[in-house]
Formats: structure tokens, sequence, C-alpha cells
């Protein structure tokens, strides 16, 4: 069965993003190989990604599409025109998810955002989680995880250090 890997990385104080939705603070480590080669390997464990439409809006914002070869699913209250290749708009991400499972391919990636994991997080829809701890604190901003009032308890298959950071992975109990 298709995994859904939450792949993200988060301040030590736990923010994927500042209050404007950016994420400058991780541009030092785009060079660190390890870095490169962990979204390298998860690459190729994947042939679709579904993030929300803050998100998308961001990452579009920096230029070319760079999942242009990808399926993407891009969930928003409201549908819009497809304006990327492999790109479609989608209102209903568990219905999704479940469509997904039940079809051949790959691994697929939750890019995020927030709001977007807590449904996941609520519907049990994730496996597997790659956080990256990024020794920096910002204060505020976008946390990683919203109030969701479960208890999951995960299990912990591989730390790895990248530099400064620190790749966790951990592996849903069921």
């Amino acid at each position: 069965m298709r995994k859904v890997i939450l792949y993200i990385a988060t301040t030590l104080d736990g923010y994927i993003a500042d209050e404007h939705d950016g994420f400058s603070f991780l541009h030092e480590y785009d060079s660190v190989v390890e870095v490169q080669q962990s979204y390298e390997q998860l690459m190729k464990r994947i042939d679709t990604i579904i993030m929300g439409r803050t998100t998308y809006d961001v990452i579009k914002a920096l230029g070319e599409w760079p999942y242009a070869t990808t399926q993407s699913y891009i969930v928003s209250r409201s549908v819009h025109p497809q304006e990327q290749c492999n790109v479609t708009w989608i209102t209903d991400p568990v219905a999704l998810i479940n469509q997904l499972r039940t079809q051949s391919g790959r691994d697929i990636w939750l890019v995020g955002g927030a709001q977007l994991m807590k449904t996941f997080l609520e519907n049990d829809l994730i496996d597997e989680y790659q956080i990256a701890i990024i020794p920096k604190l910002i204060g505020t901003g976008k946390p990683l995880f919203l109030p969701h009032g479960l208890q999951d308890k995960l299990k912990l298959n591989h730390v790895e250090r990248m530099d400064d950071l620190v790749l966790l992975t951990y592996t849903t109990i069921q």
C-alpha cells in the first residue's frame, strides 16, 4: 500500500514558516550534501505530492514550478484553474488519499502546510514522519502542528545528523 510521508523542516522552537509564510531560515542548509541526498531519496520514493494552497503559493512565487514531472494535488476551499503541468486542485484531501491508496504507485509526499497536516492527523493518514530539526529559534510563525487533540504514539526508526541539523524518521504505530 502507498504510504503518506510528511517530509518537512521545522525550527527547534517548532515553526515551519515565519509569520509571513517565509522560510528563508532554511536556505543556508540547501547546500548541505546530506540534506540534498535525503531530498533525492524522498523524490525516488514518491510519485505524488499533496500540499495546501498557501504552501503552493509560496513555492510558486519562488519561480519555476519544481515538481512539473510529479503529480501534484493542491488542497483549497475552492477549485482553481490548472496553472501548472501535473497540478490538480482538490477540496477533499481525505477522499483523495483514500482513492490514491487503492491505486498502484509509489508513496505520497505531504508537503504542508499546518492546516492540511492537521486534517491528515485527525484522519490518521500519515504513515511516516521525516522531520528535520533546524537549529534556529525564530520565536513566532506557523507552527509545525496545530492543536489536534490526538495522542498518537510513534516509533523512532532513524536519526541522522546533517551538519548542525537532525533528521528524525518516525512511523505510526498501528
